[in-house]
């Protein structure tokens, strides 16, 4: 009886809602740009490199439009924001680093954030890394 009333009570997560308002619709394509945008948050310049015009969708999906795709532009030359779309992001007054050493760096102890995350999941108490002893 509990169980059933525990499920009752269980809401999905709110989808979020593409706000049309009709006086804007005349603005053309900004506006679909926009409304694309809001409805697909995990897509966008970010992962373009900045490039306004590429297929953001095709960037998600396919990875054609991405950076390192096969659709290279002339104007994908932030260096900025392309290694902010590839994950190897550096501070502007950051010593320049190759990114393989970032993603070493980044990579060296996610085994560690894996085993933990299974430990507290089953229950377990956490392992002494080393060196913390």
């Amino acid at each position: 009886m509990k169980r059933k009333a525990r499920q009752a009570t269980r809401r999905r997560p709110a989808r979020p809602r593409m706000v049309r308002l009709p006086e804007l619709d005349d603005r053309g394509q900004i506006v679909q740009m926009l409304y694309e945008m809001i409805a697909h948050g995990e897509t966008g310049p970010i992962l373009t490199g900045g490039d306004l015009d590429a297929d953001w969708m095709r960037a998600h999906l396919s990875g054609e439009e991405a950076v390192g795709g096969s659709v290279a532009t002339p104007d994908q030359d932030v260096v900025d924001e392309i290694g902010h779309a590839l994950g190897v992001e550096q501070a502007s007054e950051d010593e320049v680093r190759t990114s393989e050493e970032i993603l070493r760096n980044r990579d060296r102890f996610r085994w560690h954030l894996e085993r933990e995350a299974a430990d507290s999941e089953e229950g377990r108490p956490p392992h002494p890394r080393r060196g913390t002893r």
